[in-house]
């Protein structure tokens, strides 16, 4: 049964106590990305830009599945800092249930829709059928990407973050086992290229699936497979999309706003976008961190803003946002002195490499504001005011960085294309903190005042 773990003791313990293992799955899973990207890159130029194309789909479809599943996380934390072990177990399954058809009815949808999508966005005859091939199979592999990724949520929601964080390495390190089998033609296999990391995908996630559900069904005894009545079936899916939606809408800006940037990168070469695949792959594992704290900030706020404790509350947004400017800044030093050298471990094309060293010495510059804003978000989701969420993310990207990068690669090229995105992190970042304050100190001072 699911008890409000993160009510008790020390609230640097409890926000570790879900950050570490959070961290470890979500370093395993770019991990496994950026090995990706490195052997794709030793296919060729080509084959990196066109799984660089992905980015913005993959992104957003991933991003619906996380908005959903920021939605359930929302309620269920609340629901166990209040104690319903009823509710819980309803709500977990329901959620599960409302992904999956989600998934079910999207991957059909892009499937038909491949070349359509991607000519818009600036593939051409080279990039194109690389493209097909990958997505084609990536479509398939969806619904098991997904529903692996929902049940972990649960599981961190109700305060358990260390099996959710060991199925994600699992997956993680079966992807990294196929990929170089698949794309490269090892051990008597067909050589696939781009194909062969999509089945790496599909073969992993549903392996991964598998053990997911085992875990939630017969160890955790997280899911309620008892007749539900329509009526409770739809007041389940209201209350988690209650906050899904915003959710998802604040989630899909980011990859809506990369395509837009991938389409201006385009009109510099396959190069520019080549590079910028491998800055931001290279980027998604320095960040794990605020990624993780990112997740780990809202089940802990949820669970005691639940059972009436403000003070802890208000400790673990304020740990939260110092820790993000901490690691902002060790990972600027750091990407600054180390960017020549990591851009040319993945292409051997000079101006690939260069592209991606510029985008690593400028953007990492905001990362600490960031993480302030990441953490921002997730408090607001968390406590069911999703829309604050959303308004940031779309003043964010279609306020400040669009209309910036538009402008900066008018003037300078690619490099006001980076700056644009340096700009638009630190702007965000010291609203979201000003936006959170505001918001929630007033509230937390009358709350703990009246205990």
């Amino acid at each position: 049964m699911s008890s409000a773990k993160l009510t008790q003791g020390t609230v640097s313990s409890g926000l570790l106590s879900l950050t570490v293992p959070m961290m470890l799955g979500i370093f395993a899973n770019l991990g496994a990305a950026l090995f990706e990207t490195f052997l794709l890159g030793k296919v060729g130029t080509t084959a990196l830009a066109a799984y660089s194309f992905t980015f913005p789909v993959t992104g957003a479809l991933g991003s619906l599945s996380l908005g959903i599943s920021i939605g359930l996380s929302s309620v269920l934390a609340r629901t166990v800092g209040s104690g319903d072990q009823d509710m819980i177990r309803r709500l977990a399954t329901d959620g599960i249930a409302l992904l999956a058809v989600v998934m079910i009815v999207v991957s059909v949808a892009g499937y038909f829709t491949i070349d359509y999508l991607f000519i818009a966005m600036g593939a051409n005859g080279d990039t194109l059928p690389q493209i097909r091939s990958y997505m084609q199979i990536w479509y398939f592999a969806l619904i098991f990407f997904s529903l692996p990724a929902i049940g972990a949520n649960a599981l961190r929601a109700t305060g358990d973050a260390r099996i959710s964080g060991s199925i994600m390495v699992g997956g993680a390190a079966m992807q990294v086992i196929l990929d170089p089998l698949l794309i490269f033609g090892l051990a008597g296999l067909p050589q696939l290229g781009l194909e062969g990391a999509a089945w790496a995908t599909l073969i992993s996630r549903l392996i991964l699936c598998g053990l997911t559900y085992y875990v939630l069904i017969y160890k955790e005894n997280l899911l309620d497979f008892s007749p539900v009545s329509s009526t409770m079936l739809l007041a389940s899916w209201r209350r988690i999309m209650a906050v899904g939606i915003p959710a998802t809408a604040t989630q899909l800006i980011g990859p809506v706003s990369t395509a837009i940037i991938v389409a201006m990168l385009a009109d510099f070469g396959t190069e520019a976008v080549a590079g910028y695949g491998i800055a931001s792959r290279v980027e998604g594992l320095f960040v794990i961190p605020l990624f993780a704290l990112s997740a780990s900030i809202g089940p802990f706020v949820g669970q005691n803003w639940g059972a009436s404790r403000y003070d802890r509350a208000d400790q673990g947004m304020k740990l939260s946002f110092l820790w993000s400017l901490g690691w902002g800044l060790l990972v600027s030093v750091l990407l600054f002195l180390l960017a020549p050298f990591i851009s040319r471990m993945f292409d051997d094309n000079h101006e690939v490499s260069a592209y991606a060293e510029t985008y690593l010495r400028l953007v990492p510059i905001s990362y600490g504001a960031w993480g302030v804003l990441m953490m921002t978000s997730a408090i607001f989701n968390s406590l069911g005011k999703p829309l604050a969420s959303t308004t940031m993310s779309v003043v964010r990207m279609f306020v400040i960085y669009v209309p910036l990068a538009w402008l900066g690669q008018r003037l300078i090229g690619v490099n006001g294309i980076f700056l644009a995105a340096c700009a638009s992190n630190t702007i965000m970042g010291l609203l979201g903190y000003v936006w959170n304050r505001r918001t929630f100190l007033p509230q937390i001072r009358q709350e703990s005042a009246t205990l």
